[in-house]
């Protein structure tokens, strides 16, 4: 008599059940879902940085859906006769090749995301630096055309610059000017320094190493869905499409005429020596 499916009667461990290997992947799907939601919110689709965060979190993230979708067909074959088991697998196997691509796309939208990121940051360092170049330099005019020392304690509360005391604004004015000159070359030194530091560089050689984990991960979780993944219809994993329609591109023809062609090639060079 054909064997019982149920692992009471035929011993198999409680944990390599259909139904707990189902269950077992319905929490790596629940997991995976709950870490993502939080990097959806709220939602900035055309914001490269949104575009990095969601993309970040997906790779590292990722290893809870995929054993999840292999245990799920490890279990519809173990419980080959609960359909709800198996059209479950089919449906997960399905939305699988949704996630292939997906990844796969991830390769050039994480390389225009981070350029982009990478080009705004230093957009905005030069902006900075530019303005506070230009406000030192309408200091440095107020404190050369001056005429008293309360018109210059004026001109620079306008231009929220140093701030003097009444120490200050009682000593005489050249004297004042030469110190507060001293405040602005100190500015000046820091805004060099800043300059320096945020000099522009290749944004691609800044993040290389970043984009360069990244697009493997995305490779290799695309290769890993792909594995797993059908389209409607097909019993072939996405894969084995992937990898037939490359020997018929390379080869010409299938893998097997191209065998047949070959050994009838060789059975010709054997005939043609025998009778010479």
């Amino acid at each position: 008599m054909p064997p019982s499916s149920e692992p009471s009667r035929t011993g198999t461990p409680v944990l390599l059940s259909a139904p707990g290997l189902s269950v077992v992947a319905l929490v790596l799907f629940v997991l995976f879902g709950s870490l993502v939601a939080p990097a959806l919110f709220p939602l900035q689709l055309l914001d490269p940085a949104w575009q990095l965060r969601l993309a970040g979190t997906l790779i590292n993230t990722a290893a809870f859906p995929l054993p999840g979708l292999a245990l799920l067909q490890i279990a519809a074959e173990l419980g080959p006769h609960d359909p709800q088991l198996k059209n479950r697998a089919r449906l997960c196997a399905q939305l699988a090749v949704a996630a292939a691509l997906g990844f796969l796309l991830l390769l050039p939208l994480q390389t225009i995301a981070g350029l982009q990121t990478s080009r705004t940051v230093n957009n905005a360092q030069a902006a900075r630096i530019q303005g506070a170049e230009a406000k030192l330099k309408a200091l440095r005019q107020v404190v050369a055309g001056a005429a008293s020392t309360a018109d210059l304690n004026q001109q620079l509360q306008n231009l929220q610059g140093p701030v003097l005391g009444p120490a200050d604004i009682a000593q005489p004015l050249p004297l004042l000017k030469a110190q507060v000159g001293a405040v602005l070359d100190q500015a000046a030194l820091q805004i060099n320094r800043e300059r320096e530091v945020s000099q522009p560089r290749t944004p691609l050689l800044l993040l290389l190493p970043e984009l360069l984990r990244n697009a493997l991960a995305s490779l290799a979780l695309a290769l890993g869905f792909a594995a797993l993944a059908r389209r409607p219809g097909e019993p072939r994993t996405l894969l084995q499409e992937l990898q037939s329609a490359w020997r018929r591109s390379r080869f010409g023809g299938s893998g097997r005429r191209s065998s047949g062609s070959g050994s009838d090639y060789l059975r010709e060079l054997g005939r043609g020596d025998r009778e010479a």
